[in-house]
């Protein structure tokens, strides 16, 4: 049986080796490196390239967010489980916006930590009832964008018929990617703020190509800086780290 390959990435020797012992006694995992640092678990990462990572918020020479968006940049299908020590809904929200899969509280029961492992594994997002609420209505808030947007772009087009040209035939989604597109954003950047997957966006942007009649990013940014009505509104959000 090919065992799940975890590295746990901690500043508390006794927390790193409390997980590892619990994981241990699992027959199906397999913990390849106990890390203390950002930096090193970056690099222990790239070195054993494992299916799953438990990374702490609060360590020294680069911070567990910090260190899950570059490892998410490079390594998109590692999962990264959140761990800290409290429950605060920012580190939990920024958490997401880096690509973290889920949110483990140290000092939780054994079996409470196995079932969030497996929940991570097996896909499904694992955060507080108070995120999944506040994730839900930021999803609300973006549709009600885009269908607001897509309303003025439909208007537009009627006050100049050739205007949009291929973008008519765009989905809401769609359109939605082509303004993050225009950002300059990565797949992974536009995954990240629509709660995608990176492989959907990419299906997303082969879409896209084929109904603006383009075979690249560049001759679709070309397209598309050509075109004014979906040019993306200005949002402000809060982040807890510059970009």
């Amino acid at each position: 049986m090919n065992k799940i390959t975890v590295i746990i990435a901690d500043d508390q020797p006794l927390i790193r080796d409390g997980l590892a012992a619990i994981l241990t006694m699992e027959e199906r995992y397999c913990v390849v490196a106990k890390t203390g640092d950002g930096l090193t678990t970056i690099k222990q990462v790239q070195l054993h390239r494992p299916q799953l990572v438990l990374m702490d918020i609060h360590m020294p020479k680069l911070d567990g967010l910090q260190a899950t968006k570059q490892i998410k940049l490079e390594f998109p299908d590692i999962k990264i489980l959140i761990l800290s020590t409290f429950q605060d809904e920012e580190y939990i929200w920024e958490s997401i916006r880096h690509g973290a899969s889920g949110f483990l509280v140290k000092g939780a029961e054994t079996e409470q930590i196995l079932s969030t492992i497996q929940d991570c594994l097996n896909g499904r997002l694992n955060y507080p009832l108070s995120i999944q609420l506040r994730l839900i209505q930021s999803l609300v808030s973006s549709e009600q964008l885009e269908e607001q947007s897509s309303k003025e772009s439909l208007a537009a087009s009627y006050l100049d018929p050739h205007s949009n040209g291929n973008l008519d035939s765009l989905s809401i989604q769609e359109r939605n990617i082509v303004r993050h597109l225009k950002l300059g954003k990565s797949n992974q950047a536009i995954a990240s703020d629509l709660f995608l997957t990176t492989g959907t966006v990419k299906n997303y942007l082969s879409s896209i190509y084929r109904k603006l009649n383009v075979t690249s990013r560049s001759e679709a940014l070309a397209y598309l800086h050509e075109k004014r009505t979906l040019d993306p509104p200005t949002i402000q959000r809060k982040s807890l780290y510059s970009e």
